[in-house]
Formats: C-alpha cells, sequence, structure tokens
C-alpha cells in the first residue's frame, strides 16, 4: 500500500516540476516598442527655420505600455514624449526642431537613425532696384504729387539702410521750398519713416531751365520690414519750378506711379493727368522711376 502512494506521490512532484519549467520557459506579458519610420521635413533648411520630425512607433508585445524614448540631436537630447501605445498599434509621434549651427545633423530615436541639413547664413548688403541706371528722362510730379514706388523684401527680415533717388532741380524760384520722403506699411495707410528735406539737398548746377538728375542718398534709420513696403517722394511740384527723377523703360512697369495727397490720403494717377497723351512716358506701363533702396538682410550660403 505504502509503495503505491509513494508512486502516486512521485508522479505528482514529477508533473509539479515539469509544469514549473514549462512556466519558467514561456515569456512573460509585455509592451514591446519599435521605432519603424523616422523623418524629417524638410530636409534642408536655413539657421533657425523649423523642422517637423515624423516617428511611427509600434507596440509589438502583448500588453499596452508607455513609449518615453528621447530623441536625440547628435547625440544630445532635444524632446522627450511619453506616449501609450496599444498592443498591436502603431502611433505618429510629432516633434518641433529649430536647429541653429550649420553643418550636417543626425537624428536618433530608439535604434532609428535619420539626417538633415543646416545651410549657414551671411549679411549681405543689397540694392533694390527696377531702372538700369540709363536715364531716358526726367518728369515731375505735379502740384500736390510725388513719386512712389513699392518693393519686395529679397529676405525677411530686410533692414533699410539707405533711400537712393536720381534727382534733379528744374526751374527757378524753387531757393527755400522743401519736399518729403516717406516709407510706409504694406498697406499704404501706416507711415513707418517720414522726413523733409530742402530742395537744395538735390545738387544745384547750372542755371535755368534744367539741371540733369543725379544719384542723391537719403540715410534712414534703419527699419526692418518682413512685408512689401512703399517709398514715396512727394515733391508737390508745379510745372515751373522744383525737382524732377529720372525715369527709364528698361522693364514693364508694376511698381512705379504718380500719386498725389499725404500719408494716408494718397491716391495714385494716370501719367495723363500731367503729361501730354502722346509723349511715351504718358504710358505707365513704361514709366520706372529711378528709386532704390539699400539695405541689408541674412542671406542662406
Amino acid at each position: 500500500m505504502r509503495t503505491w502512494l509513494n508512486e502516486i506521490f512521485l508522479t505528482l512532484l514529477m508533473l509539479l516540476a515539469a509544469g514549473l519549467a514549462c512556466a519558467a520557459e514561456r515569456p512573460m506579458s509585455t509592451a514591446r516598442f519599435e521605432v519603424v519610420a523616422l523623418n524629417v521635413s524638410p530636409s534642408i533648411v536655413s539657421t533657425g527655420d523649423e523642422l517637423t520630425v515624423t516617428a511611427e512607433v509600434g507596440n509589438y508585445g502583448d500588453l499596452p505600455g508607455n513609449f518615453e524614448e528621447p530623441l536625440l540631436l547628435d547625440g544630445k537630447q532635444v524632446d522627450s514624449r511619453l506616449i501609450t501605445i496599444q498592443a498591436g498599434s502603431v502611433k505618429s509621434i510629432i516633434y518641433k526642431i529649430s536647429p541653429v549651427e550649420a553643418g550636417q545633423h543626425t537624428l536618433q530615436l530608439g535604434s532609428s537613425k535619420t539626417s538633415f541639413t543646416v545651410k549657414g547664413s551671411i549679411e549681405k548688403e543689397i540694392e533694390l532696384k527696377y531702372d538700369n541706371g540709363k536715364i531716358r528722362d526726367a518728369l515731375w510730379a505735379g502740384y500736390n504729387g510725388g513719386f512712389l514706388t513699392v518693393f519686395e523684401p529679397p529676405v525677411k527680415p530686410f533692414a533699410i539702410k539707405t533711400v537712393r533717388i536720381c534727382g534733379g532741380i528744374y526751374g527757378t524760384a524753387w531757393e527755400g521750398t522743401n519736399f518729403e520722403l516717406f516709407i510706409l506699411d504694406k498697406d499704404m495707410k501706416s507711415t513707418v519713416y517720414e522726413q523733409q528735406y530742402a530742395v537744395a539737398k538735390f545738387p544745384v548746377r547750372g542755371a535755368f531751365p534744367f539741371q540733369p538728375p543725379l544719384w542723391v542718398d537719403f540715410d534712414v534709420t534703419q527699419i526692418s520690414f518682413n512685408d512689401r513696403f512703399y517709398v514715396y517722394l512727394y515733391t508737390s511740384a508745379n510745372k515751373h519750378h522744383g525737382i524732377h527723377i529720372g525715369v527709364d523703360d528698361s522693364t514693364v512697369n508694376e511698381h512705379s506711379w504718380l500719386a498725389q495727397g499725404k500719408p494716408p490720403n494718397i491716391v495714385t494717377v494716370e501719367p495723363t493727368s500731367q503729361y501730354p497723351p502722346t509723349i511715351w512716358y504718358s504710358d505707365i506701363s513704361k514709366l520706372n522711376w529711378m528709386i532704390r533702396v539699400v539695405g541689408t538682410g541674412l542671406f542662406t550660403q
């Protein structure tokens, strides 16, 4: 009887040991993460530009879990997110970074890597112009009139240093009179810069009736623009004395107008309001005022 019981007991012990061994070999249920994709857009940027980093992370384990892997830029942590991912699911994680150092850079999340390039910037001075430097004629703006020109900044921000005008004096009895220079915002409603000058700011050469235009620089306090801006030379002259400026027709005009009034009540007018309709410069599409802007900005190398 005892032998039979011993055999049963030994058999139970063997079955228990076998069960424990199987349990030890069976893996524990857990979350298991893998970064299946890591992309950066755009892949080429300028210093300070914002990048979008998109990661696709999958949970290939048996249980939900929290993914908290640091995003590394050249081996240094720049971001980290705590994201819960269900078992068998894939989630997108979006990061925003703004690198400041030029060169080739590497991003890493988990075992996945990607790269991008940052282009360096250098401050340059540039002259904005529409004319080719050759004066075809010199024109006046009429009573209560002026010359209006619009510019687009080549980079943002663009800091204006100088307004350059090819102008001259004509007629007599201009002594003691003034003109005004305005810089206006993109809507021509707000005056960003305003300065009054004596007409003699332009070179006084020769005598009545004509003194040819010459380039004159008007230094301004540096003003930065991120959008288009207008330069308005208000001469308020008539046909017999005052300021005239150089004009050429080297490009189709989409940026120069005759105007009347002062800010914020400027209105553009047709050239035929001042000039005979049979003369070439009565056609607004041919008029490029010889007004230029000199400024600086950060240009990508």
